[in-house]
């Protein structure tokens, strides 16, 4: 169950702790009259390191140094495809940046000869063993574009706060947000930072990266 209703709104639905500060989220949710509310702690884990998302909308958000929770986005042309989106960090989109943090295999749905592709085409997939939405160039057989699903063995690695509803991940993700706040409160160390698309990792592209993404 994403979130429990407790008729005070008092604890966290991600730690289930008592609140000491209640996190004032800037998309919107966990509203006062919302039946869901998190804890300004857990937005900062799950932020940590600077971007995350909102465990509800998944708008994309940051903590600033006084302690504000704002929205990372903002309007402008993508550093890396060009195209007009909201950029989270860096100049880039929040697809060319999982784009270059998680480079996966997928399996063409024509010819069904795989390729590495930079771009997060999980994305447009309603499950892990649907085909995609969205078409890529496929440099194997095709020589067209096609619809694409990732490979069974890569379909793991996806980050969890990344997947589709459709994936059934989402609690995982809360789930690594919890383990690390429990873990403070029992007076461990933290536990390492959940991967996040602002941990862009620079790289080179293999023989057919290239070729453009068409969402339906």
């Amino acid at each position: 169950i994403f979130f429990r209703l407790h008729m005070s709104q008092l604890q966290c639905t991600i730690c289930y702790e008592d609140m000491a500060q209640k996190a004032e989220m800037p998309c919107g949710c966990a509203r006062e009259e919302s039946t869901i509310a998190y804890c300004h702690r857990c937005i900062e884990l799950i932020c940590q390191g600077g971007v995350g998302q909102c465990p509800t909308c998944r708008s994309y958000i940051t903590v600033d140094p006084s302690g504000a929770i704002r929205l990372a986005a903002n309007k402008g042309r993508c550093g890396m495809c060009c195209q007009i989106h909201e950029l989270v960090d860096r100049g880039l989109c929040a697809a060319c940046l999982l784009g270059q943090r998680y480079r996966f295999t997928y399996e063409c749905q024509r010819c069904h000869q795989t390729q590495m592709i930079p771009h997060p085409m999980w994305r447009y997939q309603s499950t892990p063993n649907d085909f995609g939405t969205a078409t890529w160039a496929c440099h194997r057989g095709c020589s067209d574009y096609t619809k694409w699903r990732i490979v069974a063995a890569d379909a793991p690695k996806v980050p969890p706060q990344e997947c589709p509803e459709g994936w059934g991940r989402r609690e995982e993700w809360l789930a690594s947000i919890r383990e690390q706040r429990h873990r403070e409160l029992r007076g461990h160390a933290p536990a390492p930072a959940a991967s996040r698309p602002a941990d862009a990792a620079h790289g080179r592209r293999r023989h057919g990266d290239s070729g453009g993404c068409q969402v339906q």
